[in-house]
């Protein structure tokens, strides 16, 4: 498997980001089967917070470790920059191993670049940010990272029948006190730490019914009131890029 071909794969393991796998500490493991009332409060409040911003931008640096064909793991680094006007205009850009991607979307049409092989693809899909990534990911074959601070509302439902949600105490992130909060539920767990706004600083996945971690972090810092030009909605295809079908532009990503 080419290095390519595993970052493709990298989105599909799922929930998080940060800057390191967070391995579950012998107090986590006391507390399994704990449900912590102020931890469920936690989601919902990032949740509102979330829904609340009009105009943003968030800047993620991201860590990866993913399974190789061979049975070994590899840990890759990247990153990603939103630059969001809700609830339907979105710019995106991702860099990493193998996956530098970049989405734009102006509630009507998305685009989907690829810088790497100078090609991109439209679709329209009219509608929201939820729209976007559900499409993207239909249609593409990838989840853009970060994809669930767009979602947010779907996150509550991960805690049915979950087997830990706790209040883990106060760590600095980037030089920021932010709550940390950690959950588990079949064998997945997350980590989320969210300052005194609510934002979220650091999310962390790791499924631990892997001997090997694999998991898919990142750190966070936002710009809560960003002045967007309309421009940054528009793309401008590149000279030299040419215009795909989807079919074939997801055949060319694989």
């Amino acid at each position: 498997m080419t290095d390519r071909e595993l970052a493709m794969k990298m989105p599909a393991l799922a929930f998080a980001l940060a800057v390191g796998l967070i391995p579950l500490s012998p107090a986590h493991a006391q507390q399994a089967g704990a449900v912590d009332p102020k931890a469920i409060k936690a989601l919902s409040q990032i949740g509102e917070k979330l829904r609340s911003l009009r105009e943003y931008t968030v800047d993620a640096t991201v860590k990866t470790r993913a399974p190789l064909a061979s049975g070994e793991y590899r840990d890759f680094d990247g990153t990603a920059k939103y630059q969001v006007r809700a609830p339907d205009h979105l710019h995106a850009s991702t860099r990493g191993v193998g996956l530098d991607r970049d989405v734009v979307y102006d509630g009507r049409t998305i685009t989907v670049f690829s810088p790497t092989q100078k090609q991109y693809a439209r679709i329209e899909a009219p509608g929201t940010l939820s729209t976007l990534v559900s499409t993207v990911e239909s249609r593409v074959g990838f989840r853009m990272a970060l994809a669930q601070l767009f979602t947010w509302d779907d996150q509550t439902r991960l805690l049915e029948n979950a087997e830990r949600a706790s209040f883990s105490g106060e760590a600095l992130v980037g030089g920021r006190k932010c709550a940390h909060y950690s959950y588990k539920k079949a064998g997945i767990a997350w980590e989320v730490f969210a300052d005194a706004k609510h934002l979220p600083c650091k999310l962390a996945f790791v499924d631990t019914r892997d001997a090997g971690l694999p998991g898919y972090t990142a750190e966070l810092t936002w710009v809560e009131s960003a002045k967007l030009p309309d421009s940054t909605f528009v793309f401008t295809p590149p000279a030299g890029a040419s215009e795909v079908g989807w079919d074939k532009f997801r055949a060319q990503a694989q």
